[in-house]
C-alpha cells in the first residue's frame, strides 16, 4: 500500500469520525407539546419511541455560498441538486445532493448504502469504498459512507461521494457531497485535505431537527424551506 493511499485513508477516517460525532446543540426542550410516539428498529436494534413533528426538516447551516439549485424533483421522494454557480449541470466538478424519502422508516440505513454501492458497481470500472459508520446525530439514527468511482463508464473521469444518512421520525434524509476528478486507482481519489475538511464540516453540521421535542435546531435555522 503506497503512502498516498495511507494518507487519504487517515484523512477519510478522521472525517467520518468527526461527522459521526457532530450534532446540533445538546440541549433538550420539554414544552409539554403532544406528539405521536412510535417505535422502530435501526440496524436490527430496537429504538426508543419516536416523536412525530410536523416541522421536522434537515437544517444545513454550513451550506456553501454561491451555489445554485439545478434539480428539483417532487413527490414521495424529493431530490434536490446544487452546484457552484460557475459550473454547469453537464460539466460540474462539485455537487451537493439531497434526497428526502417521505413515509420511509422501516429499512435499516445500511440498505441504502448497499443500494448506492450496487449503482456504483454497475456504472464504474473500479470501485472505491469506505467503511460504513453508524451512530446517532441530534437524537436520530445516522450513518456515513464514502463511495468512489475510479473510472466512470459514461466518461473519462473519476467520482467520489461522501454521504450522510439520517433516519427521521417518518422521513429518511440522504445528503451527499460529490466531486468529479481525474481517473484514479487504488491510491484513492485525488482530493485535497481542504476539500475533505470542507465536506466534513458541511455534512457534520447538517442535522434533522424540529422546533419541539428532543431534536433542537441549530441557531439561526429558519425552519422548513419550500
Amino acid at each position: 500500500m503506497g503512502k498516498g493511499r495511507r494518507d487519504f485513508g487517515v484523512l477519510l477516517v478522521t472525517a467520518m469520525i468527526a461527522m459521526l460525532t457532530a450534532s446540533a446543540a445538546s440541549a433538550q426542550t420539554d414544552d409539554g407539546s403532544t406528539s405521536n410516539a412510535l417505535t422502530g428498529q435501526h440496524l436490527g436494534k430496537s429504538l426508543p419511541a419516536r416523536e412525530i413533528h410536523a416541522d421536522e426538516h434537515l437544517a444545513m447551516p454550513l451550506f456553501p455560498v454561491d451555489w445554485v439549485q439545478t434539480v428539483k424533483q417532487t413527490g414521495s421522494i424529493e431530490v434536490f441538486e446544487y452546484i457552484p454557480k460557475n459550473q454547469t449541470e453537464t460539466t460540474w466538478l462539485d455537487k451537493i445532493t439531497l434526497e428526502v424519502h417521505h413515509d420511509t422508516y422501516t429499512l435499516p440505513l445500511d440498505a441504502y448504502q448497499r443500494r448506492a454501492l450496487g449503482q456504483v458497481r454497475e456504472n464504474c470500472d473500479g470501485v472505491f469504498e469506505g467503511n460504513l459508520q453508524t451512530g446517532v446525530n441530534n437524537g436520530f439514527p445516522a450513518a456515513y459512507w464514502t463511495l468512489g468511482c475510479k473510472r466512470d463508464k459514461r466518461g473519462n473521469f473519476g467520482e467520489t461521494r461522501y454521504t450522510k444518512a439520517i433516519q427521521g421520525s417518518e422521513t429518511l434524509y440522504l445528503l451527499s457531497r460529490s466531486w468529479r476528478t481525474q481517473v484514479y486507482g487504488d491510491e484513492g481519489p485525488p482530493l485535497s485535505p481542504q476539500a475533505i475538511d470542507g465536506a466534513k464540516n458541511f455534512l457534520g453540521a447538517a442535522v434533522v431537527c424540529a422546533s419541539t421535542g428532543q431534536h433542537p435546531c441549530p441557531a439561526g435555522d429558519n425552519g422548513p424551506q419550500p
